[in-house]
């Protein structure tokens, strides 16, 4: 396998892909060794490798924000555990396909420092380390991790779509449901409310893939099935225990949104995304 592959080239910035996954894998010596210290991996990744697989950067009004596209789904599930969850098994949901991973610690850009100060004739390495480790945003990297399946685990007869274009719309759809809380988690840091920002998140996707809102598609998306609740839904992860009430609140944010939106220009949804929080959060 080409050494260029998206998981070959992030294995070195982020060793723990090579790790095992299993119960207090981040409490083993390899884990803290190599995730933590910087110490060289003795393992190789082992994930299927797709050529379908692809790391890009998109642009946002936060800046490059890095995408990072596994094409198996078991592939997903070990990058996720892997980096998400600190190589420990937990239970990824078959709704689940996405994931913003923040905070991990990129030794390539450490060593890339490392390197440039000694050449240029830095003589203090440890504390050219502390220094440089002081702040985060020299050495610590967030990105988005992306499965292709159905999008919300939902099949493409239930869209009216082909497999292929529902495989190619639920990445899309994928993609800026998770931009959409990258900027606004960025932008936002304090303005969190889990029930809206899936409803929006859910729009810019939607707009995105199709040019328009379907708002039945946006509740079908969180597991509403007009009165019903669809079992394994994903508004069951936000609804508190409340499910009748989530959906209830859900249905009309959905509603709300779709009239903000009437006549507005859908072409570049992270400008209608501004708008539609600086004007009014929701």
């Amino acid at each position: 396998m080409n050494d260029t592959h998206p998981i070959r080239m992030l294995a070195r910035q982020y060793p723990q892909l090579c790790l095992p996954i299993m119960p207090n894998e981040r409490e083993t010596e390899e884990y803290r060794a190599c995730v933590l210290m910087g110490e060289p991996v003795r393992r190789a990744p082992e994930f299927a490798f797709s050529e379908e697989d692809e790391f890009s950067f998109v642009s946002t009004p936060v800046g490059e924000v890095p995408v990072l596209v596994l094409a198996d789904r078991e592939d997903f599930v070990h990058a996720y555990r892997a980096l998400a969850c600190r190589c420990e098994p937990e239970v990824i949901p078959d709704s689940v396909g996405a994931v913003t991973v923040q905070g991990l610690i990129n030794w390539e850009k450490i060593r890339r420092h490392r390197d440039a100060y000694l050449a240029e004739g830095g003589s203090d390495w440890d504390e050219e380390f502390r220094r440089f480790t002081s702040v985060n945003a020299n050495y610590r990297d967030s990105f988005i991790l992306l499965s292709t399946g159905s999008y919300s685990d939902i099949p493409a007869a239930a869209v009216g779509l082909g497999e292929q274009e529902w495989k190619a719309k639920s990445l899309t759809i994928r993609k800026y449901h998770e931009l959409t809380h990258f900027v606004c988690r960025t932008k936002y840091p304090k303005d969190i409310d889990e029930i809206r920002d899936e409803v929006v998140a859910d729009m810019i996707g939607l707009i995105q893939a199709f040019g328009s809102y379907d708002t039945g598609l946006a509740e079908t998306f969180l597991g509403i099935e007009g009165t019903a609740f669809r079992p394994g839904g994903r508004l069951a992860h936000y609804a508190k225990e409340d499910i009748a009430g989530a959906m209830t609140r859900a249905k009309a944010l959905i509603r709300s949104y779709a009239e903000r939106i009437k006549g507005r220009d859908l072409r570049d949804v992270f400008a209608l995304l501004l708008s539609l929080f600086e004007s009014s959060p929701g």
